[in-house]
């Protein structure tokens, strides 16, 4: 089971527009306890020039301690082309 929380936001700054949507989903066990979370958020910004979209991905265990961070970074031309894409996973290292 899961319980979501979205948030939406747009910034236009008369050439460039910036977007930003996040989505936050609670992870439950068969009882309803908490087991983990796994936000996504997408930052788009938009210009005549094209388009640079951020998305981050967040995995969290019960405690809300980071277990893994995914972040994908593409650009866009102004014909919607993809014209770069990376890609970059990260799990903290526990000390």
């Amino acid at each position: 089971m899961k319980v979501g929380i979205v948030a939406n936001e747009i910034v236009d700054s008369g050439e460039i527009e910036i977007g930003d949507d996040l989505t936050v989903n609670i992870l439950l066990d068969e009882n309803d306890e908490v087991i983990g979370a796994v936000s996504d958020e997408v930052i788009v910004a938009t210009g005549a020039e094209g388009s640079l979209v951020d998305e981050i991905i967040d995995v969290l265990d019960a405690d809300g301690e980071l277990v893994l961070e995914d972040e994908i970074i593409t650009v866009y031309d102004a014909d919607g082309n993809v014209v770069a894409r990376e890609e970059e996973i990260r799990i903290p290292i526990e000390g």
